[in-house]
């Protein structure tokens, strides 16, 4: 079992506080809890407690469990849906050319063919998700005061804001111009509706928290065992380089330098790469072990004290079914029969694989970031494929055995037999290891990684901000691993341009909750590019209308909040 900062119960006492925090913060029509009521947390185990409850903002439903609804109550019964990495996995991959969501479940038709409107799903539990996490921050940093002398409580009240900075980074990107909630926010016992500020305020006002914590903070500044799962200065430069590298998408004003300067800090902060690509989501990705310490941010999940069907077990259980057993992913859990990757994604891997007509080579003398599979069906009936006690190289991704026939590239909804399956993310341990099956992972999410990193300096290297030579040498470090230590991917300078690199991201960063924000920072999203059910037909449109570069602000926000305001383009309400 692994230690993080997430705990099985909270004290009832902060349970009893929390209680008094709405769960509508959309509506928001917030109201100041009772002082008398919550005193009696004020004490270093109510601060250890409560900030344990704001980590688990981002990857549980609730501190009861994964179908619980003492946070938000899912109207449709899928509290999974509710949960702050799913939300976000969904609106950033589904509506690209990476993902798709074998199923017709409310909300995501219109995410894959990208027309939806204020009514959606989504847009709607996000919001809802993540002001309510802000809404948990402002009122610990209300509650737990330097003055009140906890100890290490300077410390938390630092972890807290940048968890309020991270929550913030994610509406400025979908949805632009969110009601606001900050330490001047003028809460009393009549209750207050959040205001909207404005994308780019907001943006410089999160960008100035971001930067006093960077200067004048007391969080750690190198990675450790000690900080895995929590905030320190290096993730706080982190979510600071992606406000600048998106700076013009946000604010219209490019901001390449200050993104480099932030992602150089990253790079000099003691991280390094991880030997081998799959160990970095399986099971056992929280080692960090003496060969690679890539994860900057994680958000951790457990199969005892941390279980989500929102988390890393969405991305597992959701990619098999069928023939394809849960064995191979580590996992006893039922296949949902869910997520695919487009055909648009297998593309960018030029030497993907042939599988053939007798053998199966998953990666065989090829990119070892391609973790994808294409057969349909098998010689030995009866038998799960790949099944565990098959003859697997690590090394070469070579599995052996008949093959009967294979799966067509093209994933179309409502049928699992189309569309090749991916295993990026397994409940195994290091290099492909057997463990234990379990229902609910031991994998955590690898928010944040120097991976990401590298290829941000690389663009912003290539946009005119950087060192072109280490540039390079940064994008062929990733790619001698993808090619297990071979020369076979290395690229010339010339090679490393615009395009290669949002490709690579593609190829590097799959599934990992980035395509989206790339896609419109490259120009990419509503003009110019067609993938799969974009504009909402199967062979897809290069053009749509550029009101989707944000979400909508939902019909029930709108209508239980007077002061919120619609995005550009989307229908509204009379008010």
């Amino acid at each position: 079992m692994k230690k993080s900062i997430y705990i099985k119960n909270l004290l009832p006492a902060v349970i009893a506080c929390l209680l008094f925090l709405p769960s509508c913060l959309g509506d928001l029509d917030q109201e100041k809890p009772n002082n008398e009521d919550v005193t009696e947390i004020i004490n270093e185990e109510g601060a250890k407690s409560f900030l344990a409850k704001i980590y688990s903002g981002l990857g549980l439903s609730s501190n009861q469990g994964p179908a619980d609804e003492n946070d938000l109550t899912a109207s449709d019964g899928d509290q999974g849906a509710l949960v702050f990495l799913r939300g976000m996995i969904t609106m950033q991959e589904f509506p690209t050319d990476e993902a798709i969501w074998n199923w017709r479940d409310e909300g995501i038709v219109e995410l894959v063919n990208l027309n939806w409107e204020y009514t959606t799903k989504y847009a709607y539990t996000f919001y809802q998700r993540a002001m309510l996490n802000i809404r948990y921050c402002q009122e610990y940093l209300k509650l737990f005061t330097v003055e009140s002398g906890i100890p290490n409580v300077e410390q938390y009240r630092n972890e807290v804001r940048a968890l309020r900075d991270l929550n913030y980074y994610y509406l400025i990107d979908l949805y632009g111009n969110p009601g606001v909630v900050w330490d001047d926010s003028p809460i009393d016992d009549k209750g207050f509706y959040p205001s909207q500020m404005g994308r780019t305020e907001l943006f410089e006002r999160v960008v100035a928290d971001l930067e006093d914590l960077a200067a004048n903070s007391n969080l750690p500044e190198s990675p450790s065992r000690a900080t895995y799962g929590r905030m320190t200065k290096p993730v706080v430069w982190t979510i600071l380089a992606k406000l600048y590298l998106n700076a013009e998408v946000y604010t219209g004003t490019p901001m390449y330098d200050k993104a480099s300067a932030y992602c150089q800090k990253v790079i000099s902060a003691g991280f390094g790469l991880e030997e081998n690509y799959i160990n970095l989501f399986c099971a056992e990705n929280n080692m960090s072990p003496s060969r690679g310490n890539e994860i900057i941010y994680a958000i951790p999940f457990d199969e005892n004290n941390a279980k989500s069907y929102g988390g890393t077990s969405m991305l597992i259980a959701g990619a098999y079914g069928g023939i394809f057993s849960g064995n191979w992913f580590g996992s006893n859990e039922s296949g949902w029969t869910c997520l695919k990757p487009k055909e648009t994604l297998i593309a960018k891997f030029a030497d993907a694989p042939d599988a053939g007509t007798d053998r199966f080579k998953s990666n065989a003398k090829a990119d070892s970031r391609y973790l994808f599979f294409d057969v349909l069906a098998y010689e030995t009936e009866g038998v799960n494929v790949p099944d565990p006690s098959w003859p697997f190289d690590p090394q070469t991704g070579e599995i052996v055995y008949e093959v009967k026939s294979k799966r067509e590239a093209a994933s179309k909804f409502n049928d699992w037999d189309t569309g090749y399956l991916c295993y990026k993310f397994t409940n195994l341990g290091w290099d492909n290891a057997r463990v234990s099956l379990t229902a609910f992972p031991n994998t955590d999410f690898p928010l944040f990684r120097l991976a990401d990193i590298y290829l941000m300096y690389a663009e912003c290297a290539v946009r005119g901000h950087g060192d072109r030579s280490a540039a390079l040498q940064y994008v062929n470090q990733l790619r001698q691993r993808a090619y297990r230590g071979t020369s076979a991917g290395q690229i010339s300078g010339g090679d490393l341009t615009l395009d290669f690199i949002l490709d690579e991201r593609a190829r590097e960063l799959y599934w990992e909750g980035h395509r989206r924000t790339d896609l419109i920072r490259f120009g990419k999203f509503t003009k110019g590019y067609q993938w799969p059910y974009k504009g909402g037909v199967e062979e897809g449109l290069s053009d749509i209308d550029n009101k989707y570069n944000l979400y909508p602000i939902s019909d029930r926000d709108l209508t239980s909040n007077p002061n919120l305001v619609q995005n550009p383009g989307y229908k509204t309400i009379n008010r």
